[in-house]
């Protein structure tokens, strides 16, 4: 997989977790059936590339863990709602 393959698939990655954290905050239920497969497969993919196009989309990972991780917290937040 080419360095721009795997750019367009973070970015639509990315913009998917954003929309399943924004849909998770406001009480809707979310598939991530899949997601974890499709971000392990991404970040093997961008491992395999060469040093100066991993460093290139460094930032993109970055910001794909950010959204992970406030995916993340916003799922329990909702889990714990659900206890309430």
């Amino acid at each position: 997989m080419r360095a721009d393959e795997i750019r367009e698939k973070m970015e639509s990655l990315k913009a998917f977790i954003d929309d399943a954290d924004i849909s998770v905050r406001t009480g809707k239920m979310v598939n991530l059936a899949g997601l974890d497969k499709d971000v392990s497969l991404i970040c093997q993919k961008a491992l395999s590339l060469p040093p100066d196009q991993a460093r290139e989309i460094q930032p993109l990972m970055a910001a794909l863990i950010g959204g992970l991780e406030g995916l993340s917290l916003s799922l329990k937040d909702y889990r714990d709602n659900l206890k309430r």
